[in-house]
């Protein structure tokens, strides 16, 4: 079985926290399972033959979409390729979509849920399969792209939307159809990794910031002007209720400036040194309290039994705690930097109320997380 995992990247911890998800699960599912990953931004030709993954080619550019007539190239000409390493849509058995927040009105381009619903279609009309896993769809305004969308996305073998703002996007184009289903994200799953991490002496906040809480996609303008000063006045709290504060970079390059402007005004600050999304997640559990603008970042510290304070910029996060049971720790421009102390305080305690629902929370969705694997599982041996 020839299996491509679409919307994989290297460039942010995020990203390589899904990837590192499905490859697990493929390997025990389908151990016998060729992965391919797409050819696409800083996807790596190193990195991508660590995991043994073949490459696949994309023939498709903006409106223009060649990958249907790949079937028609002759097959002596793809055994050639695949013996490179290279293999197109019509080589493929199935796709496990990870996009995570790329089919969305908020990044602009449509041409991406686009292609992705006529994809689903192409491979269904062959008895092949198109997976969405857990992921946040819409808003879609555009009257070309619902129509792609109701036309095609029904296809898909499976279309899980991670809240019940996404299924609704979803379900408003297309009306319900069986085989869209509603799971929480799903990398809350991979487990902490026996390492030697450079951790601080003394317990620690981890904050991971984001850049896109100060760019156009934010809706909230609000947080425009007062983001920055939020990070500077939670570094300041963590000292004052006796914590040491490691600053770690979730989103690549894009969030390293925030980090080094943290770090400049607060040298006592520490810099995480993490080689792998694992790595990551075992830092952020060992830690007692966590402040996170990074989606994936939040689900690590949440799924981990650590309280995490979080920014908004998608409804994605408003889902995200109420699946926890803890809104109350999504923060506001508004948050001033006494509240933010005060709050503090409070999930520092051992005996803390929301310690306590968080832990029992995240055992409750990794249970969820169990049961999404058994729906692709099923899928997948059709």
């Amino acid at each position: 079985m020839i299996i491509e995992v679409k919307g994989a990247s290297f460039d942010n911890i995020g990203a390589c926290l899904m990837l590192t998800a499905v490859i697990q699960r493929l390997e025990f599912m389908t151990p016998d399972a060729v992965i391919v990953l797409s050819a696409r931004g800083a996807m790596s030709s190193e990195r991508r033959a660590r995991l043994g993954a073949l490459r696949k080619i994309d023939l498709r550019a903006r409106r223009l979409d060649l990958n249907g007539a790949t079937g028609l190239i002759p097959i002596f000409i793809r055994r050639h390729l695949q013996r490179w390493g290279v293999v197109l849509e019509c080589d493929l058995d199935a796709i496990i979509d990870i996009a995570g927040f790329g089919y969305s009105d908020q990044w602009g381009s449509d041409y991406a849920i686009r292609h992705a619903a006529a994809e689903a279609r192409r491979l269904a009309t062959s008895g092949r399969h198109y997976i969405f896993m857990p992921q946040a769809f819409g808003p879609f305004r555009s009257k070309k792209t619902r129509d792609v969308i109701r036309r095609n996305l029904p296809f898909a073998s499976l279309v899980a939307a991670r809240d019940k703002v996404s299924y609704q996007h979803i379900a408003d184009i297309t009306d319900e159809f069986s085989n869209l289903v509603t799971f929480g994200d799903f990398t809350n799953s991979i487990a902490v990794i026996d390492a030697k991490l450079e951790k601080p002496p003394r317990p620690y906040m981890v904050i991971v910031p984001n850049a896109n809480m100060m760019a156009m996609h934010n809706l909230n303008s609000a947080w425009r002007m007062t983001y920055r000063q939020l990070l500077s006045s939670a570094v300041t709290a963590a000292e004052e209720v006796g914590l040491a504060t490691v600053l770690i970079n979730f989103g690549g390059p894009m969030d390293q400036e925030l980090i080094d402007e943290l770090h400049t005004e607060f040298p006592e600050t520490i810099l995480a040194k993490v080689q792998s999304a694992a790595e990551a997640k075992t830092l952020m559990a060992s830690a007692v309290v966590a402040l996170s603008s990074r989606f994936h970042a939040c689900i690590c510290a949440l799924s981990s039994g650590v309280p995490c304070m979080g920014t908004s910029w998608s409804h994605k996060y408003e889902a995200l705690y109420q699946d926890y049971g803890v809104t109350d720790l999504l923060l506001t421009p508004s948050h001033r930097a006494d509240e933010l102390k005060d709050l503090l305080g409070v999930l520092v305690a051992p005996t803390s109320e929301v310690r306590k629902e968080i832990a029992s929370r995240a055992l409750s969705l990794k249970a969820e997380t169990e049961t999404l694997w058994k729906t692709v599982e099923t899928v997948l041996i059709r």
